[in-house]
């Protein structure tokens, strides 16, 4: 709210204070101890840092120079486009306060326009016309040429010196200290950072400008009236960057903060002035998010919250990571090898290409498997993180598209970087199914969320001829890192395979009373990686049981439930003759309604073709070699 107020919105540099205690900035209201309705918060000026007084001149600027619009269109600073106001072309907010009315002065509604509704919607209205743009504050305000400071004045409390130029054309020289900001004696030839004869100290850049220029004063409260009619959802960052691929052409300005800021990244971000660049272990981060309580309403939200905080921090570094990867600005952990092959660490974030580096999908179409390998990495990785399995563990992983290359980045295991990958790997297999792992530590992790996927614990015979039991395909790997913890890795064969989009030919399995109809015709896909989304497993699965169910005769689950009455008592009293009698009429009753009750996976579905034609589909497509590789494909699924 402090930062939303025209008297307060420059100041960024306090604490809130309760009762002579400090207040956490990111709590809630009602967290806060012995606090009742009428007591004052007070906001306490603190003094600045380096890092504080670099936040304060950004938010300056900000200020002054109003370019949400460009930024948004640009995402800048998490800005992206908002329609609530501009695209209307009115003021949303002022809109409802007053209502707005039509000729016969009857209020109506807010309503989009009329084009957004049509069949062909076009682009450029979906971008307002360049606003006209707010007066100037200053002609230009940067740092001065002068800085750093020197010891002999750091150890006086210099930060940095400011060079300003005010719209009368007067220039002047600004020095940060801890204690706010004056006008010094300094010239383009001459460095002396002492007050100046006329005092014009503030604790704020802000009110130190105010004594400077006149001008400034004056456009500055306009600037600040204008903002207040601005629709909220304008200027409050989303999680997630936003860029837009089809922004017009705008005015480009004079700026040096600006350029700074783009060529000496994080500038003014907590990573660089706490010497934090390379020290945020994001998979510790993740994971302990993640492991937070819930066991009540309130545990749950500030898990979620920490989570969605992590999440977009991590997203956040790992975009800029990807573009600094493919801009060269990254030099590769292996420059000696391939281009397509190289792999690159930033900031605690493993980056690679999405190319085929070491032909492990040369059968399945090369470089285009590759590309789908990841989006269905990432799939996977989304559903075993919706499934919230206790105990299972998965990467954070970003995919980003940048100037024609796909980037993934992910989080890094712990201590997986000193150690083989050979020897890290206990469960799957590295190697294309010649060599596989399996652990009964690690299959009784995967038991609960292979209940939830419907996939089923079955053998798989490597090519040392050895019997392995898995519950997911052998290309998913588990690895224990060196916290303890189970990780789930490549994850894109998480889904059933789609045999139409593989090719398999159908004509020989169709019916004669079907020869007639059209065969089904799936476009054709550069790569054999194509599966099922899983809410068509699960859809499928619905209309099943929902068959299953109406097939059963009406009283079937009541008498059944009934004899198990019956035969809970029975054993009680340790009778196990009328046992055997009840156990065989429940048999006899089952397999003559058709259908078991106890166990609805075992019901058949009514067939469109014989079993006989079953089973040639089910040979041909393990004789094909794919669906070998797919844990959720069996004898009977």
């Amino acid at each position: 709210m402090a930062n939303e107020r025209p008297e307060s919105c420059y100041k960024t540099c306090f604490t809130l204070q309760h009762r002579g205690k400090v207040l956490d900035e990111f709590a809630m209201v009602h967290t806060v101890e012995n606090l009742t309705d009428g007591e004052t918060v007070k906001c306490v000026a603190e003094q600045y840092s380096l890092r504080e007084a670099r936040l304060h001149l950004k938010r300056v600027r900000s200020l002054i120079q109003p370019d949400i619009q460009v930024n948004a269109q640009n995402g800048v600073d998490n800005l992206s486009l908002t329609f609530a106001g501009v695209v209307a072309g009115r003021d949303v907010e002022e809109d409802i306060q007053r209502g707005v009315k039509d000729d016969h002065g009857i209020e109506v509604d807010v309503i989009p326009p009329e084009y957004l509704f049509d069949k062909e919607t076009p682009l450029l209205p979906l971008f307002p016309d360049t606003p006209t743009p707010p007066p100037e504050c200053v002609s230009s305000i940067g740092y001065s040429g002068w800085n750093p400071p020197p010891g002999n004045r750091r150890m006086l409390g210099d930060l940095f010196y400011l060079i300003v130029t005010t719209l009368e054309g007067n220039t002047v020289h600004i020095t940060a200290v801890p204690s706010g900001f004056y006008v010094n004696k300094t010239t383009s030839k001459k460095f002396d950072p002492t007050p100046a004869e006329i005092s014009c100290k503030g604790y704020t850049l802000v009110d130190t400008l105010k004594q400077v220029s006149s001008l400034f004063n004056k456009n500055f409260a306009i600037i600040q009236k204008q903002s207040l009619k601005r629709n909220p959802y304008e200027v409050i960052p989303v999680p997630y960057p936003t860029f837009t691929w089809c922004k017009p052409e705008t005015e480009h300005t004079y700026d040096t903060l600006r350029a700074e800021e783009a060529y000496v990244p994080n500038s003014t971000s907590d990573e660089m002035s706490l010497g934090m660049m390379s020290s945020r272990d994001w998979n510790e981060e993740l994971q302990s998010a993640r492991e937070l309580p819930q066991t009540n309403v309130h545990e749950k939200i500030v898990r979620d919250r920490t989570i969605f905080r992590v999440t977009c921090d991590f997203v956040a570094m790992a975009i800029k990571g990807a573009q600094a990867v493919v801009d060269g600005n990254i030099p590769p952990l292996n420059a000696a090898d391939d281009k397509k092959s190289r792999m690159f660490l930033w900031n605690n974030i493993f980056f690679s290409l999405g190319f085929d580096m070491k032909d492990h999908y040369g059968a399945f179409g090369g470089d285009s498997a590759a590309y789908a390998a990841i989006a269905g990495d990432l799939r996977g990785i989304s559903l075993y993180q919706s499934l919230d399995t206790e105990g299972l563990h998965t990467l954070g992983t970003v995919i980003v598209d940048y100037r024609g290359y796909r980037v993934v980045g992910q989080s890094i295991i712990s201590g997986i970087l000193s150690r083989d990958q050979e020897q890290s790997i206990i469960y799957g297999s590295i190697d294309n199914g010649k060599t596989i792992n399996s652990s009964e530590k690690f299959g009784k992790v995967l038991q609960s969320s292979s209940k939830k996927l419907h996939l089923r614990e079955h053998s798989v015979i490597g090519g040392d001829a050895g019997e392995h039991r898995l519950i997911t395909s052998y290309d998913c790997k588990g690895i224990i890192g060196n916290d303890g913890r189970h990780y789930l890795i490549d994850l894109f064969r998480s889904f059933a395979p789609d045999i139409f989009a593989l090719g398999v030919p159908l004509e020989n399995y169709r019916g004669e009373e079907e020869q007639a109809k059209p065969m089904f015709n799936c476009p054709e896909t550069p790569h054999k990686l194509a599966t099922l989304r899983a809410e068509l497993i699960e859809r499928s699965r619905a209309i099943a049981t929902s068959c299953l169910l109406r097939t059963c005769p009406p009283n079937s689950s009541k008498r059944k439930g009934e004899r198990e009455t019956k035969l809970k008592e029975i054993e009680e009293s340790k009778e196990n003759k009328e046992v055997k009698e009840i156990k065989e009429k429940d048999n006899e009753s089952d397999n003559d309604s058709g259908c078991s009750v106890e166990s609805p996976v075992n019901a058949k579905p009514p067939k469109t073709f014989s079993e006989s034609d079953a089973k040639e589909i089910l040979e041909e497509i393990k004789s094909s070699g794919t669906a070998r590789q797919f844990g959720s494909v069996t004898d009977t699924e």
